[in-house]
Parts: structure tokens; sequence; C-alpha cells
């Protein structure tokens, strides 16, 4: 609000003179209208000014009651948050924006108003003034309400500040607990048919959990699992160290940077390594750059080297490069032919416990490692995978550097949840030769 939302506003009420030039309206429209906005701009100055002190308070909540201190700081705002003192001052905080936007709304539904019986006045851009008076009313009304949402609670959602340090950006944010009956109101219920595809809806040849989380687990539903149409047991190579430190021993993260640059060597690069931390991808991105890049290979980062898009493009052309990506780039990724032949699970995606989202949903369950961790880390463990083989004639190594997938029983369910590959053991020493004998 503090600088596009003010701005926006701040300019519809400059320029509406303009909109009255040289049409039929009377000066004593004009200074009704002109009366409207004399009322609203100290109102847009005060949300200002409050909007600042509001996110300088915010920001001291997160400093001194988040525990998290990596690249973004979160706070998810329990019942026990919302009992200190300090956020007894944000919501005061947060009352010095809301009253000021409130009234903002109110103020420009009633210029919308008065503009609306000058109809046939014949007033310049006469559509277009009532769609930025609306939608600038609506939003500052609904800005005010989600708004209210986050910093007094609510039983039905998830509520959390997130702090972006390097670009000093803080959000507020409010998620359901529950998504299936914001589904069946929304969607389900407006239709008779709907079909939910996907080739990451079941687990384990099962759509018991997926159905469960989208609210349809008692509704009449008609399943059907179709085999894809590539052949994985030809194209691909699912390779499984069985030396591998597990993440929690000291010896993985050394592990993981010897065996990528390896791997890399051995394959002229054209790998994509997923990882699930920020702080894993910029220490792994430091040590393996310079001895690839005297290879003659390419090392790009997420989060170093560009944008996604820049980062998939530049990947795209270069003939030998290695992409390091985390979030995003376990989904959405499409890259057909040889340009990626290599990819990397550096490890199982469970999600992290401190993750709002993640904390509250997993607070419904007796066993929310079992009915909920699992299953989910599976789900986008399958996304991952599936940025390989994007084609029939597609070929490809799929390298999972995390051992718990061979020394816990859930990696049973991980790997019961791909399509059927040519699957090997065998040690880290081994994998380069392995990839480099499977893509001849």
């Amino acid at each position: 609000w503090h600088s596009g939302g003010a701005r926006l506003l701040s300019g519809i009420l400059a320029e509406l003179p303009n909109y009255f030039k040289n049409s039929g309206a009377t000066p004593q429209d004009l200074d009704r209208a002109e009366g409207f906005a004399a009322a609203i701009r100290p109102l847009v100055d005060r949300a200002r000014q409050a909007t600042y002190e509001l996110w300088r308070q915010l920001r001291t909540c997160i400093e001194r009651l988040s525990k998290e201190n990596g690249y973004e700081q979160r706070l998810r705002l329990t019942a026990q948050a919302r009992k200190s003192p300090l956020w007894a001052t944000t919501q005061q905080a947060w009352e010095n924006v809301m009253l000021p936007l409130a009234d903002i709304g109110k103020g420009l539904a009633a210029l919308e108003g008065h503009i609306k019986t000058l109809e046939g006045a014949g007033l310049n851009e006469y559509e277009e003034l009532l769609l930025r008076l609306g939608m600038m009313a609506n939003w500052a009304i609904d800005t005010a309400i989600a708004g209210a949402r986050v910093i007094y609670g609510d039983d039905e959602g998830i509520q959390w500040l997130a702090f972006d340090r390097q670009r000093e950006i803080l959000r507020l944010h409010d998620a359901p607990l529950h998504v299936g009956p914001l589904l069946e109101s929304k969607l389900f219920a407006a239709k008779e048919t709907v079909v939910l595809a996907s080739a990451t809806l079941s687990i384990d040849s099962s759509f018991d959990y997926v159905k469960q989380r989208l609210g349809l687990d008692a509704a009449p539903v008609d399943e059907v699992q179709l085999d894809s149409p590539f052949d994985y047991e030809r194209s691909t190579l699912l390779y499984l160290p069985n030396d591998m430190p597990e993440p929690s021993e000291r010896t993985y993260q050394r592990a993981l940077e010897d065996a990528l640059i390896d791997l890399a060597t051995a394959t002229g690069g054209r790998m994509l390594a997923l990882f699930t931390s920020n702080t894993a991808l910029r220490q792994t991105y430091r040590a393996i750059q310079e001895p690839l890049e005297d290879q003659e290979i390419v090392v790009l980062g997420q989060g170093l080297d560009g944008s996604r898009r820049s980062l998939l493009q530049r990947f795209k052309e270069h003939p030998r490069a290695v992409l390091l990506g985390t979030s995003s780039f376990w989904e959405g990724v499409d890259i057909v032919g040889d340009a990626l032949s290599v990819l990397v699970i550096t490890k199982l995606p469970f999600a992290v416990p401190s993750d709002p989202v993640f904390a509250a949903r997993s607070e419904l369950f007796d066993d929310a490692f079992t009915s909920y961790a699992v299953p989910q880390s599976i789900l986008k463990f399958k996304q991952g995978f599936g940025r390989l083989i994007r084609s029939k004639e597609d070929r490809g190594v799929v390298a999972v550097l995390d051992r718990r997938l061979l020394s816990k029983r859930y990696g049973k369910l991980f790997l019961g949840s791909l399509p059927h590959c040519t699957t090997q053991q065998g040690t880290l020493k081994n994998l380069p030769l392995a990839a480099a004998r499977w893509l001849v």
C-alpha cells in the first residue's frame, strides 16, 4: 500500500478534472467530485504513514518471535504468538491502517456513485473512470478485510508473516486449513462433472491421499489409472547409491559435491540437480563451480544467475551446463531432448517442519509423519522425477542421492510410486561410469 497502491490512487484523484473537460457536466458536478476527492486525500496520507509504522512493527515481531534465520524469515501466527505483548502493539498499528483504508473504500464508492449519475454528461473515458474507481474501492475494502483476518486470526485459516531479508519485502499470508470445503463450494458444487488429471495424483497406485486432501473421500468418484506413453524401462536408468551418507550426517554435503562434480564431468553436464533448500544449493554452487568450469562445464544456480526463465533458456542453449534448482524447479520444467539427460534429486523433498502451512496441517493428524509428511513428499518426488523424460525419444539418468530411499521403510513407498525403470544400486564411485554408459 505504501508504494504502488497509494501512488495509483493519488494519480486517479489528481486526474479527475481531465475527465470533465469539454463535457456536458456542470461546474457543480466537478466541484462535488473534487469534494469527494478532497476528503479521500488525507486518508491516503494517513494510511500510507500508518503502513510504514505497521511494517516496522511486523518486522520487529519477526525478528524477536521467529526462530528462523534463513534468507526468508517466517513467523506462524499461532494463538501463542498472538498472546505476546508485541502482538498487541501490532494490532494497534494495524487498526491505524485499517480505519483509513475502510474510509477510503467508502469514499471511493461514494465518488463512483456520483460519477454514475453523470452517465449522459459525456465525460471523457467515462467507463474507464468507473472501472478504475470501482477497482480501487474494492481493493481498499478487500485489503482491510484480508489484513484483519491475518492480524486477528481465523480458526479456519493459517496465517503467517514472511520477511525476505535480501529484498526487504514483508508479506502477510493467509491460507485455508482445509482446502476441501473451499473446492466444494467454489468448484465441485458448481459443475456437473469435474475431471482431475495429473501424473502426480496417486501414491503407490492409490488415489486415497489426494481424495482425502481434496475433500473427495466420501464423494462418488470414478477412478482410472492410465499407463504412461513413455517406455521408462528403456529410457530411464534410476541409480540409487548404497554408500551415500544420510543427509543428517556431517559427511553428506561433501559427498554430494564430489558426486555432482564426478557425474557432470562424466556426462558433459546436461544435468539438473534439484535441492530442497536455498542454503544447500548455494553451498553446493560455491563448491562445484570452479572444478566444473575447469572442465568447460557451466554451472547455473537459481537465485544466483538470473531469473528462472533466463536460467532455463541458458541451460537449453549451452551444450555443457549444470543447473541447480530448488522450489519451482521441481515442477513445470519442460526440457525435451539431449539438453537434459541427467536428473539428480539431492534429498527426498520433505517439507520443513517449521513451514507454517505444513505445521498447521500436521496438527490435524495423530501420526503426521506417516499420514501427511510422507505422502506430500512422495507427490513432490514424483513431480521432480517427471522433469527428465518429456518425450518418447528422451533418454536419461535419475540419481537419487538420499540413502533413506534404501534404508528407511517408507523408501519403498517412494519407489513404488515411480514408473517401472531400469533400476541399479551401486556405489557412488560407480555412478559416473553407469551414467555415461547408459547415455551412449
